[in-house]
């Protein structure tokens, strides 16, 4: 077990003791994930409550979390759905995103893309990648606002250039199809390149087909390119605990 661990399971568990909010989210963390202490869904669930009850944005995603997927806790999507409301409301971008689906796909909620869109993007003006993503596929196919090519491909390139790899695959698709950026195979296949590293396995069978049209210097460069490119360092390091 990384020494680093132990210590922070440490000193949380004495500021949570204390009640500090911050403290008692990143000990359920912990426990959530059984780093330096036993894999505890129950004990996640009691820390993240209270941390939640205590107005800790994070915390109450993390136990709406827990409550939609059945973690220590009965499934119950009402309660899940109330505390990722309370999430976003309070700012969180992971909790606004996921909030954001409920109205999106209807669940638990009425489908309201217009609702979806806002808190989609109050996520993704925040930095984070999956919302940026969202919000670029709302701007593509027309749901909760007009159809805008040019916004759609704002917000992939976002996302994929955090390192995002669905939008690294979607915005390789832009480029192959010059929808919202100019028409360039050499990109499609780098970002191709880029999503299918990251675990996107959509971007093999757009490689194959998208090779088919391209010279073999094309394709090279397109190779050096995605060896050659380096993702930056998230803008809300936070976000990296899910």
């Amino acid at each position: 077990m990384p020494q680093d661990y132990q210590r922070a399971a440490k000193w949380y568990a004495i500021a949570a003791s204390k009640g500090l909010p911050a403290a008692q989210f990143y000990l359920g963390y912990l426990y959530e994930k059984g780093k330096a202490v036993p894999l505890d869904d129950r004990r996640a669930i009691e820390l993240y409550r209270q941390a939640a009850e205590a107005g800790h944005a994070s915390a109450a995603n993390n136990l709406a979390m827990m409550y939609d997927h059945g973690r220590g806790v009965q499934k119950d999507l009402h309660e899940a759905i109330r505390w990722y409301r309370i999430s976003a409301e309070r700012g969180d971008s992971t909790g606004q995103c996921n909030f954001a689906s409920a109205p999106f796909l209807g669940r638990g909620v009425g489908r309201n893309y217009t609702e979806a869109v806002n808190w989609f993007r109050a996520a993704a003006e925040q930095g984070l990648p999956a919302a940026e993503n969202n919000l670029a596929y709302m701007y593509y196919n027309g749901k909760g606002v007009s159809v805008d090519f040019s916004e759609a491909a704002n917000w992939t390139r976002r996302a994929a250039e955090r390192g995002y790899a669905t939008a690294q695959t979607y915005l390789g698709y832009l480029y192959e199809q010059g929808r919202g950026v100019s028409l360039d195979y050499t990109a499609a296949y780098m970002w191709y390149l880029l999503g299918q590293k990251g675990g996107d396995s959509r971007s093999a069978h757009r490689m194959k087909d998208l090779s088919s049209l391209m010279q073999e210097k094309q394709i090279a460069d397109a190779k050096s390119r995605a060896q050659n490119w380096t993702a930056p360092l998230p803008s809300n390091l936070a976000l990296t605990l899910r």
